[in-house]
């Protein structure tokens, strides 16, 4: 992969959306956690913060339906210190700052793999005071109790984020999936998890997913957890663990923009594996769905 194969002299990343006001909290605050100890199959999630940070300089803050949306502000606060170990060793720290973005503004937490997503749950259930609904769009469910002899691989994230947040898993919907384990099966069925397989969310049409969601959620925020294996490997190749038969980019882009009568509360991205990819395109795919949620928050629709 060349370092140099996008040339971004003399743009500024995050399409130059600026920071705030002084003394005003932004719309959107971004921090990565470049953690990859959970990816036990092929590593390099670790990479896809800074790799994502230097490619936004070639968005533009305009939406695909042609929105103009700089007035957004961003602040980027970088990558959090993370301890050796896995993410059950930082789980508590990357939590807590997390939890410490002010009220109004949305993180946006950049993994990593997607262990990423436990400490954003946790956090983000400290911050809407219990009142949080999980879009969860994978090829996997990530409910393991322990996945490779471990409760901290990839595979059992959803699970711990649960767990460590007190999160009733009736209030998750998991979209795209399309590889399981039995356990998550049984889990799924016993709890009470919505579960919209990949092969279901081909053959939906119209608002089918903000009518699943939004007759839940009540007044809960929903935060939104990408893992971009949930895009079939023609589309995101570099991942820890493609799967055939997964969700389009324009349809995770539908999906979206279904959203924008749901009020939303954050969103983590996470299993962009740049050392796997090919011409960035797993890297700019995950890009383009930042930037329509990022647009998302200036009509008003986020927060």
């Amino acid at each position: 992969m060349n370092e140099h194969e996008f040339n971004t002299t003399g743009l500024s990343i995050w399409a130059g959306l600026k920071p705030p006001a002084s003394g005003s909290n932004p719309d959107v605050r971004i921090v990565g956690v470049p953690m990859e100890r959970g990816s036990l199959y092929r590593p390099g999630a670790a990479k896809a913060p800074a790799v994502l940070r230097r490619l936004s300089a070639i968005f533009a803050p305009v939406s695909e339906q042609a929105e103009l949306f700089d007035s957004v502000t961003i602040q980027d606060d970088g990558d959090l210190p993370l301890v050796d170990g896995d993410m059950g060793a930082n789980v508590d720290a990357v939590a807590n700052d997390i939890a410490a973005t002010p009220a109004g503004t949305l993180p946006l937490v950049l993994g990593g793999d997607h262990t990423t997503a436990s400490p954003t749950l946790v956090a983000q259930q400290r911050r809407l005071n219990g009142r949080l609904s999980i879009l969860y769009i994978d090829a996997h469910p990530d409910l393991n109790d322990i996945s490779r002899h471990t409760r901290w691989s990839n595979g059992c994230a959803l699970r711990r984020g649960l767990e460590l947040g007190d999160i009733d898993p009736r209030k998750v919907t998991l979209l795209g999936c399309r590889d399981y384990d039995w356990e998550e099966v049984e889990y799924i069925r016993k709890m009470g998890v919505t579960l919209v397989p990949a092969a279901t969310a081909h053959r939906w049409t119209g608002s089918q997913l903000a009518d699943e969601i939004g007759s839940r959620i009540g007044s809960d925020a929903l935060h939104i957890s990408l893992d971009i294996d949930s895009l079939d490997p023609s589309y995101a190749p570099g991942t820890g663990v493609p799967s055939a038969g997964g969700l389009t980019s324009r349809e995770l882009l539908d999906f979206l923009r279904q959203l924008r009568g749901v009020r939303l509360a954050g969103l983590d991205v996470d299993e962009v594996a740049p050392p796997l990819d090919a011409g960035y395109v797993t890297s700019l795919a995950a890009l383009k769905f930042i930037f329509e949620f990022l647009g998302m928050v200036k009509l008003g629709k986020a927060g």
